[in-house]
């Protein structure tokens, strides 16, 4: 008896012990995982910062009868009021841009110096125009910016396109020189200073008041 008593209790000692083992086995099984859980965490919490100098201010006017487009770009503007999320489309609330007219680029100097000259030369207050993010609509793909440019501010619905895997917003829009800034003195300067050039086959010289606008907003992960 005593023997059947002493190999029962060395059969239960090494049975203990490969319980231990398997439950230390186990247990380290379970490390990874949730190493695996912390690094898909960092992912979702990662924030998002405004990359200004891979930003981008465009704007596209029109000439002639058939309406041609003269395309161009601003290429000194200062953002303010981005705020770093983890929602792409959140670090724009808020958001301003102030845009120094002197620096309107079209690739061409002549065309450039007769902008400032005689369009924003002869509008009040406007060595630069400043466009603030006012609300967006996410549902409808919307979003208006309050632009304020030759004393007068306008909200004007643009656009929304925002693309998580590049970083981008972009907000496109259009405006109306005349209707939504009473600039209808200084288009009138531009059109008399390039009444030729804006001359179509038919031989009439148009300068239309709509002019297309487009800020692409470059972000990256912080």
């Amino acid at each position: 008896m005593k023997k059947i008593s002493i190999l029962s209790i060395i059969a239960l000692f090494f049975l203990a012990s490969c319980n231990n083992d398997k439950a230390e086995k186990s247990i380290k099984t379970n490390e990874p995982s949730a190493t695996k859980d912390i690094q898909k965490l960092d992912k979702t919490t990662v924030s998002w910062k405004l990359d200004q100098d891979a930003s981008s201010v465009h704007w596209t006017g029109y000439k002639t009868t058939k309406k041609v487009a003269v395309s161009g770009t601003f290429q000194k503007f200062a953002i303010s009021g981005v705020k770093p999320s983890t929602d792409l489309l959140k670090t724009i609330e808020g958001a301003k841009i102030n845009i120094n007219v002197f620096s309107i680029f079209s690739n061409e100097e002549s065309r450039d110096k007769k902008l400032v000259e005689y369009l924003f030369g002869h509008m009040m207050q406007t060595n630069a125009i400043e466009a603030r993010v006012e609300k967006i609509h996410p549902d409808t793909q919307i979003v208006d910016i309050n632009v304020n440019m030759n004393n007068h501010e306008k909200i004007v619905p643009m656009k929304l396109q925002v693309d998580a895997e590049k970083g981008l917003i972009t907000m496109s829009g259009k405006i109306d020189l005349v209707k939504d800034f009473d600039a209808g003195e200084p288009l009138y300067f531009l059109h008399t200073a390039c009444f030729d050039l804006h001359k179509g086959k038919d031989g009439v010289s148009k300068t239309w008041p709509e002019v297309g606008v487009k800020a692409i907003l470059k972000f990256e992960k912080k």
